[in-house]
C-alpha cells in the first residue's frame, strides 16, 4: 500500500507529507582496524566471565600503546604480543583488539588447577591463629601435605593463610587449591628445613585482597597498610619492579574501611580487588601482617599447556581468533605469537653495590620461577591449522585480512618455497600476505640497548592502518618505512628478493640512507586477479559499505525511484574512490559501473521482495573488472563476487 500524497491544500491548518526515501552519505568503512591475539602478562579472560559474555569484555579496545599496558601488562620474555602491539601503534596505527590466551579452561575439557593462570592474593588476618595439624610431607615443588585434626576439613584450607613452623623457624603461605593426589597446591614452595610433624596453623580471614586479572605479574604486588583509628587503614598498592628499579604503576588511598575498600577499589583501582566479610584487619606483632608490609604471591601465567585450542576456539568455545569473529570492526588480524620459538629467561646482570651501602629497608622477596610461564611453542601442523583457520575467518566473513608470519630462522632459499610447500597459496588466500623476515626491535626486557627477533605481523599491520588513514585503503601498502624497528633478521639482496616476489613473499628490507621498509604488497592468491593485497581490501571494503548503506532500502517500494537512489549513492561513493586514483581510467566510466534496474530485477526479484545491484571496479592494478553483486531483502543482505 502506497504512501498517501496531499495533491492540494484547500483550508488553513498543518498538513503531513512523506518525502521520498533518500540515501545516507556513504563513505568508506574503516579498514585500518587490527586485531591480534596471543601471550600477554595480564588481561581479561573468558573464564572470568560468565557463558554468553559480552565480547568486548574480553576482545579490548585500545587506542594506544599506553592503553596495552594499562590492561594486559608489559613485555613477556616467552611471548611476542607486546611487542607486536607496540609494533602497530609505532607505525601509525590507532585502533586494535587484543584478546589474551592461556591454558584457561577447567576440567575435564581444559588443564589441571595446578596448571591454569592463577591470580595472585593475600588473605588478610582477622584474628589469632588456629590449630590445624601438622606437616606431613613438603612434597614437590609448590605441593605439601598435611596431618590434620580431627573435625578440620581439607577445604576450609583452601584459599587461606596458614602458617608452618617450629621454634626458630616459620613460614606463611597461601593454600590455593587440593590436588587429586590429596596434596595441597601452596602459593610459594615451603622453605628447607621443615620437617615432618612442623606445627601448621590457620588464620582465619578478614578480607582478601587479589590481583586485578591472572598471572604471575601479581605476585610483584606490594601492600603497604597504615593503621588508622576504629579500624580504619591507609593503603598504597605498588607493582614492585624491583630496589633498582622506580615502579611505573601505584595507587595510594588515603582512608579505607573494611567495609567500604571492596565497592572503593572495585571502582578505582586497575591492580587489585578486595572481598570479604568487612573484619577488621588483625595488625597484631605476632601476627603475618605486622610489618603492614606484605606481598601477594600464588599469580601463574598458565602458559605451559596451551595448545592449538586456546589459540583458535571453536563454535561456543568464545576463546582466541573465535572471539575475534565477533568484532565486526576487525579488518587485520595477526596471531604473532603462533610462530613463537621460546626464548630462554632473561638474567639481570649482577649490580654493584658498595661495600657500606646499608640494605634496603623492605627488601623484596626472592619471586621463585612461574612453573607455567614458558609456554610450549605450536608444532608445525598446529601452527599451520591455526593460519589456515585465520584466512578461512576472513574468507568467511569478507571483510579482513590476515597477516602470516613465517617460522624463524628460515633462508631466503628455503623462504621462497616454504608458502607453496604449506599449501598456503591458494584461492582463499586472496585475504592473506605474508611477510618476511623477522625483525630486530629494542627490548626493555634486555639492559640498554638490548633488542629480540619478534615477527612482523604486528609492525606490518601499522603501516597497513597508517597507509589507510593517510592515502586510502586503495594505495598498496608498500615502501612504507617501519618505526620501532633496529634491523632486519635477514638482509635481503635484489637477487633474494627476486626468488621471494614471485612466490607471494613479501619482503621487508633495509636500505642505506632509506631506513626499513616494506617492500612488497602481495597476497597469497592463487588468482592473478587477486594478486595484491590492497586490491582485496579495497573490494572488501566497497562490498561492506555498499551491504551497509544499502539496508536503509528494506521496505521501501521496489520501485525505479528506489534503484535509482541506490545507483546514485553508489556511484557518488565510487567517483571518490577514483578521483583519489583508486580505481583505473581517466574518466569514471572506466573505472566502475553500477547496475540497478529492471534487467536484474525483473518482476521474479521484486515479487521476492529483494533489490539487487551489480557493481564492477577495476581497480588500479593489471586486472579486469570484478564484478559483484549485493541483495538487499527484508531478511538480510548479501554479496555475491562474479
Amino acid at each position: 500500500m502506497g504512501r498517501p500524497v496531499i495533491h492540494a491544500y484547500l483550508t488553513p491548518g498543518v498538513y503531513r507529507t512523506f518525502p521520498a526515501p533518500s540515501p545516507p552519505p556513504l563513505a568508506l568503512v574503516r579498514t585500518d582496524i587490527a586485531g591480534f591475539v596471543g601471550f600477554a602478562e595480564r588481561g581479561p579472560l573468558p573464564e572470568d566471565f560468565l557463558p554468553g559474555f559480552d565480547p568486548a569484555l574480553v576482545a579490548l579496545r585500545l587506542t594506544s600503546w599506553a592503553g596495552f599496558q594499562t590492561n594486559f601488562g608489559s613485555f613477556l620474555p616467552n611471548g611476542t604480543l607486546a611487542y607486536a602491539v607496540r609494533g602497530f601503534f609505532a607505525n601509525g596505527g590507532n585502533t586494535c583488539y587484543v584478546v589474551r590466551v592461556a591454558a584457561s579452561r577447567p576440567p575435564p575439557q581444559g588443564v589441571a588447577p595446578d596448571r591454569q593462570p592463577m591470580a595472585a592474593s593475600i588473605p588478610l588476618p582477622a584474628g589469632p591463629a588456629l590449630p590445624v595439624g601438622t606437616l606431613a610431607g613438603p612434597g614437590a615443588g609448590f605441593t605439601g601435605r598435611f596431618s590434620l585434626a580431627a573435625g578440620v576439613a581439607p577445604e576450609s584450607l583452601v584459599g587461606n593463610l596458614i602458617t608452618v613452623g617450629r621454634a626458630g623457624l616459620s613460614q606463611d603461605v597461601v593454600v590455593l587449591a587440593q590436588l587429586a593426589d590429596g596434596s595441597f597446591l601452596l602459593a610459594v614452595p615451603l622453605n628447607a628445613g621443615f620437617a615432618v610433624g612442623d606445627a601448621v596453623v590457620l588464620h582465619p580471614t578478614a578480607s582478601i585482597v587479589a590481583a586485578r586479572s591472572r598471572g604471575a605479574w601479581g605476585n610483584r604486588i606490594r601492600l603497604d597498610f597504615t593503621a588508622l583509628d576504629a579500624g580504619a587503614f591507609g593503603l598504597r598498592v605498588t607493582v614492585d619492579l624491583g630496589p633498582e628499579t622506580l615502579p611505573t604503576e601505584q595507587e595510594f588511598y588515603r582512608t579505607l574501611t573494611p567495609a567500604t575498600a571492596a565497592p572503593v577499589l572495585q571502582a578505582q583501582s586497575n591492580l587489585i580487588t578486595w572481598s570479604g566479610a568487612g573484619a577488621p584487619i588483625w595488625f597484631d606483632p605476632a601476627g603475618p601482617v605486622a610489618s603492614r608490609v606484605v606481598y601477594l604471591s600464588g599469580g601463574r601465567d598458565g602458559l605451559t599447556d596451551v595448545t592449538l585450542a586456546d589459540f583458535s576456539g571453536s563454535g561456543a568455545d568464545r576463546r582466541g581468533l573465535r572471539l575475534l569473529e565477533e568484532i565486526d570492526e576487525v579488518a587485520i588480524i595477526a596471531i604473532p605469537d603462533a610462530v613463537l620459538t621460546t626464548a630462554s629467561p632473561l638474567v639481570a646482570a649482577p649490580v654493584a653495590v658498595p661495600a657500606c651501602t646499608p640494605p634496603p629497608p623492605d627488601p623484596v622477596p626472592v619471586l621463585p620461577p612461574d612453573p607455567t610461564g614458558v609456554p610450549t611453542p605450536l608444532g608445525s601442523d598446529d601452527r599451520l591449522t591455526l593460519q589456515m583457520l585465520m584466512i578461512e575467518q576472513c574468507e568467511r566473513l569478507n571483510y579482513r585480512v590476515a597477516l602470516i608470519d613465517p617460522p624463524a630462522g628460515l633462508q631466503p632459499q628455503d623462504m621462497s618455497l616454504w608458502p607453496s610447500s604449506q599449501g598456503l597459496i591458494n584461492r582463499s588466500a586472496r585475504f592473506a600476505a605474508l611477510y618476511y623476515p623477522w625483525l630486530s626491535v629494542p627490548d626493555p626486557l634486555g639492559p640498554p640497548g638490548a633488542t629480540r627477533l619478534v615477527p612482523p605481523s604486528g609492525h606490518v599491520a601499522g603501516t597497513y592502518a597508517q597507509v589507510d588513514l593517510t592515502v586510502g585503503v586503495q594505495h598498496p601498502p608498500a615502501n612504507v618505512a617501519l618505526a620501532s624497528v633496529s634491523d632486519v633478521a635477514q638482509d635481503l639482496s635484489d637477487l633474494q628478493n627476486g626468488l621471494l616476489n614471485p612466490q607471494n613473499v613479501n619482503a621487508i628490507r633495509a636500505f642505506p640512507g632509506r631506513g626499513i621498509r616494506v617492500w612488497g604488497a602481495r597476497s597469497l592468491a592463487a588468482d592473478d586477479a587477486w594478486r595484491f593485497i590492497h586490491v582485496r581490501r579495497l573490494v572488501s571494503a566497497i562490498e561492506e559499505t555498499a551491504q551497509r548503506s544499502s539496508r536503509w532500502a528494506t521496505f521501501e517500494v521496489n520501485n525505479a525511484t528506489l534503484r535509482q537512489a541506490l545507483t546514485h549513492s553508489l556511484t557518488v561513493l565510487l567517483e571518490g574512490i577514483w578521483a583519489k586514483g583508486g580505481l583505473l581510467g581517466s574518466k569514471p566510466a572506466d573505472g566502475f559501473y553500477v547496475k540497478c534496474d529492471d534487467t536484474n530485477n525483473p518482476p521474479a526479484v521484486t515479487d521476492a521482495g529483494q533489490v539487487i545491484c551489480e557493481i564492477g571496479v577495476a581497480v588500479a592494478a593489471p586486472m579486469e573488472f570484478i564484478v559483484f553483486r549485493i541483495r538487499q531483502d527484508v531478511t538480510a543482505g548479501d554479496v555475491v563476487e562474479a
